[in-house]
């Protein structure tokens, strides 16, 4: 389910990946429209495993028509779909996901992690549907008032925010609103310490939107 979504978020033509091929674990994607080439592999596990098995396992079964070209090392990225029982487990695998996504070696990492709940809950969802979800308020307020509970904003927020190639579908007009929810909620809450390291993640990541949902995660 999750491999179909980021499938369509690849070959979608604002992304413009084509589908290389697959093993057992891999699969393996290129992009080189209008010479800007950039690789994608994608491995979906219900266990991390350690990043030199990453890092050694790609470059032995990475196909030749990505390994060859000059630019996979510098220009790749490996996304690992990675399914815990539920969001309140995070924790227990914080450490590795900080581990393998902080790693500066071969190709930038991401984990995308999800919940059994909301491998249920995206059944039958397209990319489309998850930009409606991120746009919608009522669902923001909801998600943020319970954030380790699994719903379809929680796991579309952090699709859109680990899928490096995706921007976050927010107009220009409808950004500020998006600033507008997050005070609100802090202030209703009385977090104003929390308020003004949110207002620092806006003003240094300047209408990089992807980045300020991220900042606001982290926090």
């Amino acid at each position: 389910m999750i491999t179909r979504l980021l499938e369509e978020a690849a070959t979608v033509v604002g992304s413009g990946f084509d589908f290389v091929g697959k093993n057992d674990e891999f699969s393996f994607y290129k992009k080189t429209i209008e010479e800007n080439k950039r690789f994608l592999m994608v491995c979906e596990s219900d266990e991390l495993k350690s990043v030199g098995y990453y890092n050694n396992t790609i470059q032995d079964v990475v196909p030749s028509a990505i390994k060859d070209d000059p630019a996979f090392e510098r220009n790749s990225d490996l996304i690992i779909l990675f399914k815990i029982d539920n969001l309140g487990d995070f924790k227990n695998h914080e450490q590795r996901i900080i581990s393998i996504e902080e790693d500066p070696y071969f190709f930038k990492k991401y984990v995308l992690y999800y919940s059994e709940e909301e491998l249920r809950l995206v059944e039958n969802k397209k990319l489309s549907d998850l930009e409606k979800i991120i746009l919608d308020r009522s669902l923001f307020k909801d998600y943020k008032s319970n954030p380790n509970y699994s719903s379809l904003y929680s796991f579309s927020a952090r699709f859109y925010i680990k899928i490096p190639f995706l921007q976050v579908p927010v107009s220009e007009e409808e950004m500020p609103s998006v600033e507008v929810m997050m005070r609100e909620h802090l202030l209703e809450s009385n977090l104003d310490e929390f308020y003004n390291r949110l207002s620092k993640v806006i003003s240094d990541n300047d209408g990089d939107h992807a980045e300020i949902l991220k900042g606001f995660e982290n926090e």
